[in-house]
């Protein structure tokens, strides 16, 4: 406003932003009504426009703090309410019974965490142990030869801080999904079975006549409960991993690493559906090795290498492609979403996806299926219209219906024939908001890594997952 210098009016000007000519792009003058300067915001627009910006202060106004080393960035003019101007970096998970080594395992950190520097001096000395640990720990109810069993975990050797950031690099967010998959495998006793803890309830469903022979296995969740964690934001770009983040993600306290962050805890719902694992494989095996293949990955490389952030020159983008059993769940979970919600009594955009979908890899075994649920923040959670389409003679009539649907498109021959080709960068093939698209609220991918050729058969395709019925 002042083109670098202070006001001559006020030493904290009140400013003003006056747009007349809606809709005819950066058409605001800026005023100061302390000095009546005026400037417009077209200044700042294009090649020319960038030299004229300031340097980035290095402010988080969020935080009412700077930057203590400074920012090296340079500023730049976008508009207001852009989509991509800011993205919520969030972790959610649906909690699960734990098993007995998640529970030694917790136990053993909170007594770590508990003692501190205690741990190694007065490890020998239990009653020592208990008397310290009393109303912040709870192991009354351990044995000593329990407790010595949690007190030799707890002094074990924790991972160097090199270690730690190691691990963080690695670190697969997939991991979250990996014991939600392993409880949901597990055999139920009876057609029912209820953890008073977590609340989680499963019912057994018997898979219909009609219901399409790759769906294997169908679950009733009946009560869930979902926590949902803000860990920070990112600017311009989305949260890709979180090893990617240590420089992009802005922080959400003055502190390097707070001891807790902002969580919602919504209850709810769902329906889980598990694919048939051997005709998965052998499709995903056979999908590779084709032409549409090699053109998502190409696609996928330049969206990539194109990101603004610069961690993107640092990693393999193959890495970060999706496999093609994500494309084949992620697609079959929107043409569920979008048939559900017909007759659930939930909208579209209050059902959302929760995908099990990667190949074997060390530690975790290969999955391929769905958990479409809905939520809602109140402690009654939800009424149980989506539960009830878990029936065999409901679910079946929906999938069916949905793959009928999904052979169709208003956008055809657009739509099923839409292939990215060099420069295009675009991460879906045949899908559109007419067919497969869903809202932001229901899709964990923004609408990324969709084709309706991998469920179906379409004109000049034949990689579809579900067979034709003769």
């Amino acid at each position: 406003m002042h083109h670098g210098q202070p006001c001559t009016q006020a030493e904290l000007p009140a400013l003003k932003m006056v747009d007349r000519t809606a809709g005819k792009g950066a058409s605001a003058v800026i005023h100061c009504a302390s000095c009546d300067m005026r400037r417009p915001m077209n200044e700042a627009q294009g090649e020319a426009g960038r030299a004229k910006l300031p340097q980035c202060r290095g402010r988080h106004p969020h935080l009412d703090a700077f930057e203590p080393k400074g920012c090296r960035n340079e500023t730049r003019l976008m508009l207001v309410g852009a989509s991509n101007l800011w993205f919520p970096a969030t972790q959610s998970i649906i909690v699960m019974p734990e098993s007995q080594e998640e529970q030694a395992s917790d136990l053993a950190d909170r007594v770590r965490t508990a003692l501190g520097d205690k741990l190694a001096k007065y490890r020998d000395n239990l009653e020592l142990i208990r008397d310290l640990l009393d109303d912040r720990v709870d192991v009354t109810d351990l044995s000593d030869h329990d407790l010595k069993q949690v007190l030799q975990a707890a002094s074990a050797p924790t991972d160097t801080p090199e270690e730690q950031e190691e691990k963080l690099r690695d670190w697969d967010p997939v991991d979250f999904l990996v014991p939600e998959w392993r409880y949901l495998l597990r055999d139920i006793v009876g057609t029912r079975v209820e953890d008073p803890k977590s609340g989680l309830t499963l019912a057994t469903r018997n898979r219909g006549g009609a219901l399409r022979p790759e769906i294997t296995r169908v679950l009733a969740v009946e009560r869930l409960r979902k926590v949902n964690a803000l860990v920070g934001f990112t600017r311009i770009d989305d949260m890709d991993r979180v090893g990617d983040l240590p420089r992009r993600l802005a922080p959400l306290t003055r502190t390097s690493r707070p001891s807790w962050t902002v969580a919602t805890e919504d209850r709810g719902e769902g329906i889980f559906l598990q694919l048939d694992e051997n005709a998965v494989a052998a499709w995903e095996k056979h999908v590779l090795d084709t032409d549409l293949w090699r053109l998502h990955r190409e696609a996928h490389r330049r969206n990539f290498e194109r990101r603004f952030s610069d961690t993107a020159g640092q990693i393999d983008p193959d890495s970060r492609l999706k496999p093609p059993r994500y494309w084949l769940v992620h697609t079959l979970a929107h043409i569920l979403i979008r048939e559900l919600a017909l007759t659930c009594g939930y909208s579209a955009a209050s059902l959302s996806e929760r995908l099990y979908a990667w190949p074997a890899a060390e530690g975790r075994d290969p999955a391929a299926g769905i958990l479409i649920c809905t939520t809602a923040s109140d402690s009654d959670g939800t009424l149980g219209g989506l539960v009830q389409l878990s029936e065999p003679t409901r679910l079946q009539r929906v999938v069916g219906s949905a793959l009928r649907k999904a052979a169709r498109c208003s956008s055809d021959p657009i739509c099923s024939k839409r292939t990215p080709q060099d420069p295009e960068d675009f991460l879906h093939g045949a899908a559109c908001h007419c067919c497969v698209m869903a809202s932001e609220t229901s899709c964990e991918r923004a609408n990324r890594f969709l084709d309706r050729r991998f469920l179906l058969n379409l004109p000049g395709s034949d990689l579809s997952f579900f067979h034709t019925h003769e």
